[in-house]
């Protein structure tokens, strides 16, 4: 493998449609394995993937359920079930408050090595390089872009509209950026934004392909992906659940 790639674990919006998973997605390099966000059925799809035992961090951008629910699940799974004595969890504080909450003595240490980042954090993992931002969300919420040599890839998590994707820095091969809204149904008190507004903020971030996430479940993928698509200048395509992309093919 060259480059970087993603592979979607799960991509519905706030709660899983019926077979599906919450937010996750598998970041990987020639060397390198990192979890990305770890929403409610994306263990699961993980291990489709990669043996727990391959991970070499986890990172989580927020401690909303639909990303971060099955982190106390995967504690047990490295606990009681794999050889590994401790694995790298990236992230905020509140995510490891509530995951802590999950033991009986409030410490998940003995397993998880975190490590909590903020915004204008900056990590390596491996052979990839991680910066985060925090994004317009009513929690401590990160957007991280993950280089590997010239190539990245720039996940914005949740947003509203007061961030900006160019905070990461421009020209990534590809943006996954949330699209849980259509521009006729954007309420301001939702704190999450359209796909029109993301397709502007890629653009303005010079982004070579746009891939829309976080979609809820009862809403039409198919307009989701029209309306950034009319917008975008770029490559517009839908994360679906198992897919793959590469920073390496245009």
């Amino acid at each position: 493998m060259m480059g970087l790639s993603l592979t979607v674990l799960g991509c519905s919006g706030s709660y899983a449609a019926a077979g599906e998973a919450c937010s996750g997605y598998l970041v990987q390099s020639a060397e390198t394995n990192i979890w990305v966000d770890c929403g409610p059925g994306t263990l699961a799809n993980l291990q489709e993937n990669v043996a727990l035992d391959q991970v070499d961090a986890i990172v989580v951008s927020h401690h909303h359920p639909d990303h971060c629910a099955e982190l106390p699940v995967a504690y047990n799974a490295y606990k009681y079930f794999t050889p590994v004595a401790e694995i790298r969890v990236i992230t905020t504080s509140d995510v490891r408050r509530v995951t802590d909450a999950f033991q009986p003595d409030g410490d998940s240490s003995d397993v998880f090595g975190w490590e909590i980042v903020a915004d204008g954090s900056n990590v390596e993992v491996g052979d990839i390089a991680i910066s985060f931002s925090r994004t317009d969300h009513p929690v401590e919420t990160l957007a991280m872009r993950f280089r590997c040599g010239e190539e990245s890839i720039v996940y914005t998590s949740d947003t509203g509209r007061n961030w900006s994707i160019s905070d990461l820095g421009l020209g990534a091969n590809i943006v996954i950026g949330e699209g849980t809204l259509l521009d006729d149904n954007a309420d301001p008190n939702i704190p999450h934004i359209s796909c029109r507004h993301l397709a502007i903020e890629a653009n303005e971030a010079q982004a070579r392909r746009l891939i829309v996430t976080h979609v809820p479940p009862g809403s039409d993928p198919s307009k989701h992906l029209e309306e950034a698509a009319t917008v975008f200048e770029g490559q517009v395509e839908l994360a679906t659940t198992g897919r793959t992309f590469s920073t390496t093919i245009n």
